[in-house]
């Protein structure tokens, strides 16, 4: 019987990369399909454009926040976050990368530039009227953000942006967002108001950090579940996915580095508390009193209270050549 076949063929078989990629958008397209696209983006726009409602209730939850701070009083700082309207522009923004529309940008950024104005108005003004302006532990504590805040920033977004999808837990979850963008923005008019740049301009990074962080983040899910999917080929699909990447990129350095300084910081003076009492033989020698700080440039200053039975004579040059040895600078 003559051969039928003149030649052979060759049929080649999906690599394992493409068959995790075609699992990958089936699942994806599952989840979309769960999902009132029309009406998810419709609650977006309306929630997130600029109203007088909304500024009320900007100045109002950070007037609170500002109190809140000026007090040291964490009830208050989480009582102001209950009423921030700031969930709703930054929605729209984060669905307005992924769908790929200027308008729903324009009007985001309007409520977001209109409500941070309006922040910083009432905060500046609470302060300069306060009789209260030393800096509390809660001021304090938003003046250097560090990659654990980029974390909350981002796990706040993609709580959020799920729950805007499913139109389940809003309220809820706006009052994380706000707790991680209302006292920042509150200690930045703080600043303003003593005339601190650095405590200013610690928390104002801090704000637009946990901002673009929860904004990305809702563009990014909003992606896995269709959102714009009619706009995701071509050049601008790519341009919003390097645009994702590199700013994440770009917060995760000094955020990383600032994390590092801290890390340092905690363990440095963990070995000065230890070290400080070295030179004394005494047992009933007590550390009352340890300031550590650590200018940048600069040697580390220690300054510390001892009290003990008897003086011991070059205590403080011994503790000095212990603390070079075991800190390194």
């Amino acid at each position: 019987m003559p051969d039928s076949f003149s030649g052979t063929e060759t049929v080649r078989k999906p690599s394992v990369f493409h068959r995790e990629l075609r699992r990958i958008r089936a699942f994806q397209h599952l989840i979309s399909r769960q999902v009132d696209h029309e009406d998810v983006v419709a609650h977006v726009r309306d929630d997130g454009q600029l109203s007088g409602r909304y500024i009320f209730m900007i100045v109002m939850s950070c007037a609170i926040a500002t109190l809140g701070l000026l007090l040291s009083s964490p009830a208050v700082i989480i009582g102001a976050m209950l009423i921030s309207p700031l969930m709703g522009p930054i929605m729209l923004f984060g669905f307005s990368l992924s769908e790929l529309k200027l308008s729903f940008l324009r009007k985001s950024a309007v409520s977001l530039v209109v409500g941070v104005l309006s922040a910083l108005l009432i905060s500046i003004l609470i302060v300069k009227l306060s009789p209260l302006t030393d800096p509390t532990p809660e001021i304090v504590a938003r003046t250097r953000p560090n990659f654990f805040d980029l974390l909350v920033a981002v796990f706040s977004g993609l709580a959020g942006g799920y729950a805007v999808i499913h139109r389940k837990g809003e309220t809820i979850v706006g009052v994380a967002i706000a707790t991680a963008l209302m006292p920042p923005l509150a200690v930045t008019g703080y600043g303003i108001a003593v005339g601190s740049l650095a405590v200013a301009g610690g928390a104002f990074f801090l704000f637009m950090t946990n901002l673009l962080a929860i904004a990305l983040s809702v563009t990014v899910l909003s992606r896995i579940y269709g959102f714009g999917d009619e706009e995701a080929g071509g050049k601008r699909g790519y341009w919003r996915s390097a645009l994702v990447v590199g700013v994440f990129a770009a917060l995760s350095i000094p955020l990383g580095l600032a994390l590092r300084d801290i890390a340092y910081e905690a363990r440095a003076t963990v070995t000065v508390r230890d070290t400080i009492l070295s030179p004394f033989a005494d047992e009933r020698a007590r550390l009352a009193d340890l300031v550590v700080t650590f200018p940048r440039e600069a040697p580390v200053e220690v300054v510390a209270t001892v009290r003990a039975r008897e003086r011991v004579e070059n205590a403080e040059a011994a503790i000095r050549d212990l603390l070079q040895e075991r800190l390194g600078r």
